[in-house]
């Protein structure tokens, strides 16, 4: 299965001139998992001609860690030039093999990747919770997925590939798409806009039937009002949240609390997932979709830099993706019969947003 994958993502990323029709048609691919994502980074990392940009969270001194720096040293050893910004506020998350301290590292690759006059790395000026990668000005990679092993062999989470111009000079210059017919869509927080919650409400609005949410952490007041709501209004509501969570867990429970007392207890389900789960996809009617690094809770919806994607169309590839990985995580998921009993400490850990 491996040498099959291996075979056609060369395939894919090798397409002749004249089938650009059909690279035209399918503009979006979602990787599940850090395997199948990481694989596909070395591949774009590995086969960049030109240009690099990388603006990550969390990036951590590991394995995983290394073997990036190592790629972005081989390209800019080819001539490519290569710009990382970092967020400090994802050191906090590192702890001892954060991401800043490798500049002293004396030989191996750190020395090399700070010290190359192809990589320049930079400090992003806000709280930026984005997670992205923009190859030769063609490709953008966005997603929940920081860079470290946790994200590649542990936790569940996804990785949107978007390929086209259109999408790299939306993202480096902040300038949204004039369309909202668009299929495919940037929405983001930063600069020039934060648009996520404006879109992310319109989406919940406009269901119909069904609004499935797989989501690490739920905690904004205002999105939880509005599931209760449309759920009163006959759309079945169900949310996947992380069975294990080193953080926020406090948060969802009392989320789950709220939910589960207030909304239609007809049309609400809340179901955990077995283990970690990190990604933050949200699925309207089974044909409209919201994915990216935005977590559901009020900074990041409102404060923080954030880069998502709005898809639809339910013939897509990208969609029925979409629509089998929800399947199949509903059924790993133990759903939860009853509101958690909520201890004083739980509402103050919540409270603060712990």
């Amino acid at each position: 299965m491996r040498v099959f994958y291996g075979l056609r993502m060369m395939l894919l990323t090798h397409v002749p001139s004249g089938f650009g029709s059909v690279a035209r048609r399918r503009e979006a691919w979602l990787y599940v998992d850090g395997e199948r994502a990481f694989f596909r980074l070395d591949q774009l990392l590995r086969s960049a001609r030109h240009t690099i940009a990388v603006h990550m969270f969390i990036w951590v001194d590991d394995a995983t860690g290394r073997q990036v720096a190592g790629r972005l040293v081989e390209a800019a050893d080819r001539g490519v030039r290569v710009r990382v910004t970092k967020d400090t506020g994802g050191d906090l998350f590192e702890l001892d093999h954060d991401f800043y301290t490798t500049r002293s590292e004396r030989d191996g690759i750190w020395k090399r990747f700070w010290t190359h006059p192809h990589i320049t790395v930079d400090t992003a000026p806000d709280r930026n919770h984005a997670k992205v990668f923009v190859i030769d000005d063609e490709t953008l990679l966005l997603g929940g997925m920081n860079i470290a092993d946790v994200y590649r062999y542990h936790w569940h989470d996804f990785l949107i590939e978007l390929r086209g111009r259109r999408f790299v000079h939306e993202y480096l210059s902040g300038e949204h798409s004039s369309s909202r017919s668009d299929h495919v869509r940037l929405v983001m927080n930063g600069p020039h806009g934060r648009d996520i919650r404006t879109v992310l409400t319109g989406l919940l609005q406009s269901a119909t039937r069904e609004i499935i949410l797989e989501q690490a952490y739920v905690s904004d007041p205002e999105v939880l009002s509005l599931l209760a709501e449309m759920s009163h209004r006959g759309v079945f509501v169900r949310i996947i949240l992380p069975g294990k969570s080193r953080i926020f867990q406090n948060a969802n429970a009392v989320s789950i609390a709220s939910l589960l007392e207030t909304a239609n207890p007809s049309r609400i389900q809340v179901f955990r997932y077995p283990g970690m789960l990190h990604g933050k996809l949200v699925l309207v009617d089974r044909e409209r979709a919201f994915i990216g690094s935005a977590n559901l809770m009020t900074s990041s919806l409102d404060a923080m830099g954030e880069v998502n994607v709005r898809l639809e169309g339910r013939h897509t590839r990208v969609m029925r993706s979409i629509r089998e990985t929800v399947r199949e995580d509903l059924l790993r998921s133990s759903p939860v019969l009853s509101p958690p009993r909520l201890r004083w400490l739980t509402r103050i850990l919540a409270s603060v947003g712990l």
